[in-house]
């Protein structure tokens, strides 16, 4: 499949996968209704709400809530990388969430009595969307005498120049939300980063795109990974997770060898049980993607991405009661930490200069 591209509101070209063409037909037709005078505001159906926590451990950190007719209610967090936290579709959530709750950015002081790199765990928060990267994924590593945390750093950064755009595209309005943000390692790495997230109404879709340029003086490693969570009512005993053919599936442990079996097939959710990772080799999620689905609730979400830039990617399953949940987790690199990567040769590197761009999609389709 060839991908189509979308201007994000900085004027980057972006890869996007195109919407699929069984997506259900609209009922309200959005902009038609502005259009005719029968709604007086776009963002009635189009909605993007500024606020900050008032309480808790994320208290005077923004939050963006959108909700969309006919299509996806979630919210983005400015101040954890621009990810986004819960996500419903008509009401019924799709995000997993963790029991960490609603949580800051690592400070300074965090980061510095981080000794063993694991403290990412302490504020992972789940959500429809956890970015990994842009400095290491997997396992904390040790790098030119570097300590690169879990999953790296991404999650701690804080966006600038937010913006809202609104406008008609295919008589729906599409909805982006747009922000820059700098990565700046202890090594000296320095990325420049533009992130678009865009939605439409009459579809239930979400587009992540992400723009990532070198503006250091050498070239630095990007390993990413985009941790995307599927937690109850639609990841529960029943529901199904279903790949590409072909795709090669690894086994990261032992304990996930003895569940190749049943990879694809929600557990029932049991105290103190063990979660297992997968490596997914999957040669084409541009046009048909990863699917999870119910058929209890007559619901299927997929998750779609450029394998040219996301060649691989992780499942992880956790069916601890408690925790119970489901990741999709497309990257360009595995998880054994960016020291081994490069050792191996496998270590994923941006030249001086050079802008890299990322893209991945989730759509929610009926069964019916």
């Amino acid at each position: 499949m060839t991908l189509s591209t979308a201007s994000d509101r900085y004027g980057n070209r972006m890869p996007l996968p195109a919407v699929r063409s069984d997506s259900r037909e609209s009922r309200t037709k959005s902009a038609g209704l502005v259009a005719s005078g029968m709604v007086a505001r776009p963002d009635t159906l189009a909605a993007a709400t500024f606020a900050t926590f008032d309480d808790g451990p994320a208290k005077g950190y923004r939050f963006i809530d959108v909700s969309m007719a006919e299509g996806l209610t979630f919210r983005v967090l400015p101040d954890r990388g621009f990810d986004i936290g819960s996500a419903s579709v008509a009401g019924l959530p799709i995000a997993w969430l963790s029991a960490v709750g609603n949580v800051g950015p690592a400070s300074s002081v965090d980061q510095r009595a981080d000794l063993d790199g694991m403290g990412w765990l302490s504020r992972f928060t789940g959500g429809l969307l956890t970015t990994c990267g842009p400095n290491n994924i997997g396992l904390p590593s040790v790098d030119g005498g570097v300590l690169h945390g879990l999953h790296g750093g991404w999650t701690d950064m804080r966006a600038d120049d937010v913006t809202i755009d609104r406008s008609f595209v295919d008589n729906e309005i599409e909805l982006s939300i747009a922000a820059t943000m700098q990565f700046r390692g202890i090594d000296g790495a320095r990325l420049d980063i533009k992130r678009s997230i865009v939605t439409r109404t009459g579809q239930p879709t979400v587009d992540v795109l992400d723009s990532i340029t070198n503006a250091g003086p050498q070239q630095e490693p990007i390993p990413m990974l985009y941790h995307l969570n599927f937690g109850a009512p639609l990841w529960a005993p029943g529901a199904t997770v279903s790949y590409p053919r072909p795709t090669e599936t690894i086994p990261r442990t032992a304990h996930a060898r003895s569940m190749l079996s049943v990879a694809e097939q929600a557990p029932v959710a049991s105290t103190n049980s063990e979660e297992y990772v997968f490596e997914r080799v999957v040669q084409d999620c541009e046009s048909t993607g990863v699917t999870v689905t119910n058929e209890q609730l007559g619901l299927r979400v997929r998750v779609q991405w450029a394998s040219d830039t996301l060649p691989t990617s992780h499942q992880w399953v956790h069916p601890a009661a408690g925790t119970y949940a489901l990741g999709i987790e497309p990257a360009n690199a595995g998880l054994a930490g960016r020291h081994v990567l490069r050792g191996e040769g496998k270590l994923p590197l941006i030249d001086a200069g050079q802008t890299l761009t990322f893209a991945v999609r989730v759509s929610v389709e009926p069964l019916t």
